[in-house]
């Protein structure tokens, strides 16, 4: 578990200067960690079953509970929206990460990235696309 001084080590948040040694924190940045920390009930809800389907050895849904199946355009929004926070990920998070990574999960979350990159590439490829379209 990390705490106030591990975030600010890691620069996730800043600590001003009080009086003597004490430090505070601006509320307007707590408040963002907070959010980084805890999306939103429904993105959370989506990336939790996402990791799920993502779990599964054989690449099969490991399916726990019945569920329903979000539509296609809240799937795909919610997804972007988990993935917006790579842009709040350093290198040196991913290789922090990587150093406490088990050697048998190296294959499961290469593949897991792989298939991520295909995904992502697809959809810059409709983007791409469809701006070709606007544009002529």
């Amino acid at each position: 578990m990390f705490t106030l001084d591990q975030w600010v080590r890691d620069g996730r948040i800043r600590a001003y200067k009080g009086v003597g040694r004490d430090s505070f924190f601006k509320s307007a940045e707590v408040e963002a960690l907070y959010k980084s920390l805890h999306p939103e009930a429904a993105l959370a809800k989506a990336i939790a079953e996402d990791e799920l389907d993502s779990a599964s050895a054989k690449g099969q849904p490991v399916q726990l509970t019945v569920r329903k199946k979000q539509d296609p355009q809240m799937r795909v929004y919610l997804r972007l929206q988990a993935d917006a926070k790579w842009y709040d990920t350093s290198e040196t998070d991913i290789l922090t990460w990587f150093r406490q990574l088990a050697p048998d999960g190296y294959e499961r979350n290469k593949k897991n990235a792989d298939h991520t990159i295909k995904k992502l590439q697809y959809l810059v490829s409709l983007i791409e696309e469809a701006q070709k379209k606007v544009d002529a």
